[in-house]
């Protein structure tokens, strides 16, 4: 029996994917938020962490990992997951942490933490350093990982299904009307997170000569402070060439806005925003992020050719849509076939039964 804790309503898609591709019956979930859809095979908690409401319950979630063979955690974020994973330590050899990005990098990109925090930081670091095995598709981000908390744990590549929806780009290639008012289109980041480093590339992109562009800024979700902080600036550099995207758009609407860019330009200090970087390689666009990070090193191991934001940050009049559509091409050819279901497949059964 394969245990998986759910702590999204984005993990319960993933239950889904696994009825739908593996042995049903071998398979629990766990689930520890509100607003599950629930599955046959998901046994709800009923609260929001592992510190259950009571007793019987608490027993129940544990006979039900003590019988596991594997245990998949998705994502390590709460202290209340740290301080439940760490008081029944010796589930934790068969347990595999799926690495999400934030619960790797938030602590250590702060440079000053809260007592809570340090706390969390000591617990995390004595139940990761017992993990059987970490899973993300950055292997950078495990790298890190060895390196900060001394394990030993197994590394898995793997990614969750339907990282880039082919379908819906497809479509939304085909159906956008890019409009003729002269102006190209640059995509700025992918949040109102200051990990995104949002003053430093606008500062960087208003020194550019040419002025034909214009700067499309989602920043629908994050820090609401944060993101007025970042429109104001954008609004002083740009004037109207400065368009924020401040309501959630639908998926279909998303990537209509995806497709009628012409390049994209990340500057994260993180691994962060690899949905929409995928969905922009796999369209042929032109992608800038950071060699510094972990997400650099991962394409060009996989032949992916991305550029680097550091180039518009030092030099004051870089061409930023100069760009060979072959190099597209490449690029959209890799995507579809390292991220297709089917390959989404032969990793996760990995995952589960090595």
């Amino acid at each position: 029996m394969i245990t998986g804790v759910l702590n999204s309503n984005y993990t319960t898609k993933f239950a889904k994917f696994v009825n739908q591709n593996f042995e049903k019956e071998a398979h629990v979930f766990i689930g520890i938020t509100k607003n599950l859809a629930l599955l046959d095979n998901v046994s709800k908690t009923g609260v929001k962490t592992f510190s259950v409401g009571s007793v019987r319950e608490a027993k129940k979630v544990f006979s039900i990992f003590r019988r596991a063979e594997k245990i998949v955690i998705h994502s390590l974020f709460s202290i209340s997951d740290v301080v439940w994973l760490l008081l029944n330590s010796r589930l934790l050899s068969k347990t595999v942490w799926v690495l999400w990005g934030g619960d790797l990098y938030n602590y250590w990109l702060q440079e000053k933490h809260s007592l809570k925090e340090l706390t969390k930081e000591k617990l995390k670091r004595l139940v990761i350093k017992q993990l059987g095995g970490i899973a993300t598709f950055v292997e950078g981000d495990y790298n890190l990982v060895r390196e900060k908390y001394k394990t030993e744990a197994r590394y898995f590549y793997t990614f969750y299904p339907n990282p880039v929806n082919f379908e819906l780009l497809d479509n939304a290639n085909s159906n956008t009307q890019i409009a003729h008012s002269g102006l190209r289109k640059v995509l700025l980041g992918n949040s109102a997170t200051w990990t995104n480093n949002h003053f430093e590339i606008l500062s960087a992109l208003s020194r550019i000569d040419d002025k034909s562009f214009k700067i499309i800024c989602p920043l629908s979700y994050g820090d609401s402070a944060y993101a007025e902080e970042v429109i104001k600036f954008g609004y002083e550099l740009f004037g109207d060439r400065f368009a924020p995207l401040t309501q959630f758009l639908s998926s279909e609407e998303y990537a209509k806005v995806l497709a009628s860019v012409d390049v994209a330009v990340f500057n994260h200090n993180r691994q962060q925003g690899l949905g929409n970087i995928l969905a922009l390689l796999y369209l042929g666009k032109k992608v800038y992020i950071r060699d510094d990070i972990t997400t650099f090193e991962f394409f060009d191991k996989h032949g992916i050719r991305v550029y680097n934001t550091k180039d518009i940050l030092k030099k004051p009049n870089v061409d930023i849509f100069e760009y060979n559509e072959e190099i597209g091409k490449r690029n959209r050819d890799v995507i579809a076939t390292e991220f297709s279901e089917e390959r989404c497949i032969e990793l996760w059964r990995k995952v589960f039964y090595e």
